[in-house]
């Protein structure tokens, strides 16, 4: 080992220890001052990304958001950025139906027709329906807590006060489904756990990849959060 290789070596040693050393700083500062902190965290963490990520304006938006109202219910790695990243306002080629097995083919012709016309003058449910429709379809399997959902319908209530917000996602979720009536597939998978915390997810990621390439290549994709996908 040459001594430049034991030198950044070395360095890097010494900037992990450094890291470790902040980390459990700030914990204890959280812990002994809250409020301090609380205040203080938000900015730290802006000036953070932006020197991290200066030419990322829509994660720095996304942080934003988070630090507004999101981080009661999604961690942040969840809004971390990744390879591939696409505007809410950055349409996707409309998907080819001919390419795709008759059961999704017949769906994805149900969702257009459903949600035809200028989104514009559609109403409250319907623009829910969609705005449901297009973030389960984006995350997967994977899933959407039901506090995001909510936030993102307008409706920012948690825990017990938060009923509006979940009755508005199960109606959506209700209307949504209809879409499947004869055929033998199934839209979303059972919703698990309870409060803003409950995770609501799509039960198939090819019909949710799908439905994805539909809603980002819709007009009304605008009303979606800014999004990572991969054409």
């Amino acid at each position: 080992m040459t001594s430049k290789n034991s030198g950044r070596m070395a360095e890097q040693a010494e900037t992990e220890k450094r890291v470790e050393r902040y980390l459990a700083a700030f914990k204890e500062l959280a812990v002994q001052d809250p409020d301090g902190f609380a205040s203080l965290a938000p900015e730290l963490l802006k000036r953070s990304v932006w020197d991290w990520r200066k030419t990322d304006p829509v994660f720095y938006d996304k942080l934003t958001t988070w630090l507004d109202k999101e981080c009661l219910w999604t961690p942040f790695s969840d809004i971390m950025p990744k390879n591939a990243r696409v505007n809410s306002k950055q349409k996707v080629k409309p998907i080819d139906k001919t390419s795709l097995p008759d059961q999704y083919s017949e769906i994805i012709d149900r969702f257009e027709e459903k949600f035809s016309g200028d989104y514009h003058r559609w109403n409250a449910a319907k623009r829910d329906q969609f705005i449901i429709l297009g973030m389960l379809a984006l995350e997967g399997k994977s899933g959407v807590r039901q506090g995001k959902l909510a936030h993102y319908l307008g409706m920012n209530k948690l825990g017990t006060g938060g009923i509006e917000g979940s009755n508005a996602i199960r109606a959506a979720k209700i209307a949504l489904s209809r879409q499947e009536k004869g055929l033998t597939l199934k839209l979303f998978d059972d919703a698990k756990g309870n409060g803003s915390e409950r995770l609501h997810a799509f039960a198939d990621s090819n019909l949710a990849d799908y439905v994805a390439r539909f809603v980002l290549s819709h007009d009304a994709s605008i009303l979606l959060p800014a999004v990572a996908f991969t054409q």
